[in-house]
């Protein structure tokens, strides 16, 4: 299902490239890589510190070191194998250390009537 809710492709289109499933995909063109990237990386968790696809951009797709992750999927889409939308993990706050704390003990406010 998830499949179908990224395509990238028209069906007719990804009906001739189903012979591929399981193959190394790799954007033709620029254009062609932020469509995947909008329907596959945008409500990716790991998105903030994943290297795939600046290995996609670094590597050839025939070099050992391209992300196998991008692949063919059985109705010849492209897919993200490791492709996670769970919840975000929660974002911990880290004060820098030479700022003091700002918001920490508040002076008691007197309204003098």
């Amino acid at each position: 299902m998830a499949q179908l809710l990224r395509a990238i492709y028209p069906p007719e289109h990804a009906s001739r490239l189903s012979d591929r499933a399981g193959e190394p995909y790799r954007p033709s063109n620029g254009t062609e890589g932020d469509i995947f990237a909008a329907a596959w990386c945008s409500d990716c968790r790991k998105r903030p510190r994943c290297r795939i696809p600046l290995r996609a951009m670094a590597h050839d797709i025939s070099e050992r070191g391209y992300p196998h992750q991008w692949r063919y999927g059985g109705d010849g889409q492209p897919i993200c194998t490791a492709h996670d939308n769970g919840p975000p993990p929660p974002r911990r706050a880290r004060p820098c250390r030479r700022t003091g704390d700002l918001f920490g003990q508040m002076p008691e406010v007197r309204h003098v009537g």
